[in-house]
């Protein structure tokens, strides 16, 4: 029975990051969450609600992402904004140090994966514990692209500290999916614009649903010129719609992959390579495209000619070290449906 009373379970835990859609994308994309919803900004202008309900600077302003990891996790991501903000990563040595860890069925095998995205760090080879309490654990730390630490772990039944405690850890018996809802039978479609139903993104899907409504432009982004483009998952094969920011010159499309200055590539640019082809989608026509690399030596004069158009593509570059690929969105001859 637990001391605090009505208790019945963890909600959620909660970590601040520097960049909100970085992390999104990241715990999506590569771990497996789903987004449930956005708030933002949280803020009080004016008065000290912030100092007295969250405890942070009375000027700071937070954007804020709640997921669902897997069957018994909820993860809730801040983007604070304050004056008085330090951004040094404590260690784990460090007071308010921290990590998490994954549950996995093989660690080794997890952390291959983990080795091919982009701007994740494996720390060391995975090693089982030999003796003491927790014998047979095996383990291995990571961080994301972002610094945060994590851990992936698989800790068996039976541990030696068993045999001295009535206490249990608790063990995943569940399928990482299992909470998920049985998905519905399709009904039959015309041919039509490409279903985003799947897009995570509540904010992507408001300017897909703006953009097909309005000829194509989009009130949050004035005169700056869009297209969607339609991928389908490498892992997951299904469709995703995302707009994207296009440059048109000289007849081509250039899309940038800046991720917001994120130090991975977009899930978008992923799975296009991953394709070979992808759906462009602009006011009254629809094409399949292949990705073409351009050039290095066009890249500054698009970047000029992109950062002109849109002032944060400038910011994005600086914020990554990460060679942002710049890609030529080439049709492909046929019609898309």
């Amino acid at each position: 029975m637990s001391t605090l009373p009505g208790a019945r379970a963890v909600h959620h835990i909660a970590y601040t990051v520097p960049d909100l859609e970085q992390a999104v994308t990241f715990f999506t994309e590569v771990i497996g969450a789903e987004l449930a919803y956005r708030l933002g900004p949280v803020e009080d202008s004016e008065g000290d609600w912030m100092t007295r309900k969250l405890g942070v600077h009375p000027r700071a302003s937070a954007h804020i992402a709640m997921l669902r990891l897997g069957p018994v996790t909820n993860l809730e991501l801040f983007e604070y904004t304050a004056p008085d903000q330090d951004r040094a990563r404590p260690r784990n040595s460090d007071w308010g140090g921290h990590h998490f860890a994954l549950y996995v069925d093989d660690v080794d095998k997890a952390a291959a994966y983990l080795r091919t995205v982009p701007g994740v760090t494996i720390l060391g080879e995975p090693e089982t514990i030999v003796d003491g309490p927790i014998a047979g654990d095996r383990w291995v730390y990571f961080t994301t692209p972002w610094g945060l630490h994590m851990e992936l772990i698989n800790m068996p039944a039976g541990m030696p500290f068993e045999e001295t405690t009535s206490t249990r850890l608790y063990l995943p018996e569940e399928n990482w999916d299992d909470h998920r809802a049985a998905p519905q039978a399709a009904a039959p479609q015309a041919a039509g614009p490409v279903d985003e139903s799947v897009n995570s993104n509540p904010f992507n899907r408001k300017v897909i649903e703006e953009f097909r409504a309005n000829d194509g432009r989009v009130a949050d982004f004035g005169d700056v010129p869009l297209l969607l483009l339609s991928t389908t998952g490498r892992r997951s094969g299904v469709t995703r719609t995302t707009p994207l920011v296009h440059l048109e010159r000289a007849g081509r499309h250039i899309v940038f992959a800046a991720n917001g200055g994120a130090d991975a590539h977009p899930a978008w640019y992923r799975n296009l390579v991953a394709a070979g082809t992808g759906t462009v989608e602009l006011p009254g026509r629809r094409f399949t495209v292949r990705p073409e690399p351009v050039p290095a030596a066009e890249h500054e004069e698009l970047w000029r000619l992109q950062t002109e158009q849109d002032a944060n593509f400038a910011q994005f570059r600086g914020r990554t070290g990460r060679d942002i690929p710049v890609v030529e969105l080439v049709p492909v001859q046929g019609p898309a449906d």
